[in-house]
């Protein structure tokens, strides 16, 4: 039963990972925001993480908070 279960968790991460790839696909060339996914970049447009560079907006960066090693 567990290795069944462990089958169907498998099958299902499967589909997530391709239903997520079509998606990206279908967005065409027009790169999205890291955070929200929702607002996309014109040429130039967008602020990168300095420690991760994922590009973010700046409706996204204003909400996000990193917190000091010190």
């Amino acid at each position: 039963k567990l290795h069944q279960q462990f089958e169907m968790y498998k099958e299902q991460v499967k589909k997530m990972g391709e239903e997520s790839q079509q998606q990206q696909e279908q967005k065409g060339d027009a790169p999205t925001c890291g955070i929200c996914h929702k607002t996309k970049f014109a040429d130039g447009c967008g602020h990168n993480c300095s420690y991760c560079q994922t590009k973010f907006c700046a409706r996204c960066g204003g909400r996000v908070s990193l917190r000091s090693n010190k």
